[in-house]
């Protein structure tokens, strides 16, 4: 498994990027590329279009009575699902009002295949407000990947810095 943040510029400097933690401490298959709007990575837009990487990004909920998203994404995009955890997996590094944003802004991101991680709960992440449920930090996800690709001592290591973190 390779991970690839795509990171939104205001995360760079905040003392609060938990994506730091893994770039850190596994570079071997830890990687970060800023995000921009006007001029997008050629790299990144390359691995989407050929299929070789996935978005990471919560999949949409349908409500039974109505049958709408409950979260904001089109029913169409449900078929950009993929079902099998990507070699290359794009985690968009920002807090959620951003996130959005940028899927929003780059047809790229919007259009691409995506993963979203089948276990619930909501985000452990103290040192943040606004977290939207089921919405979890990027170290919480890359944790969680790191469990599905039988990544077991690399989740036990960023598990353990992140419970240090997160205790600050």
């Amino acid at each position: 498994m390779k991970v690839i943040l795509l990171t939104h510029e205001r995360e760079v400097s905040r003392l609060t990027n938990t994506g730091l933690v893994a770039l850190e401490r596994f570079p071997d298959w830890c990687a970060r590329v800023i995000w921009s709007r006007v001029e997008p990575d050629d790299e990144i837009v390359d691995l989407l279009s050929s299929k070789r990487a996935a978005v990471l990004f919560p999949k949409p909920v349908l409500s039974k009575e109505t049958g709408d998203s409950m979260v904001q994404a089109p029913m169409e995009e449900l078929n950009l699902y993929l079902n099998e955890i990507p070699e290359i997996i794009i985690i968009l590094d920002a807090i959620w009002q951003e996130a959005r944003k940028m899927i929003r802004q780059s047809p790229y991101l919007a259009t691409a295949n995506k993963y979203a991680l089948t276990q619930g709960g909501d985000s452990q992440f103290n040192l943040r407000r606004n977290q939207i449920p089921g919405g979890l930090c990027t170290l919480e996800c890359i944790i969680q990947l790191c469990h599905s690709a039988k990544m077991s001592e690399e989740a036990l290591e960023l598990e353990a810095a992140y419970i240090a973190l997160n205790q600050r």
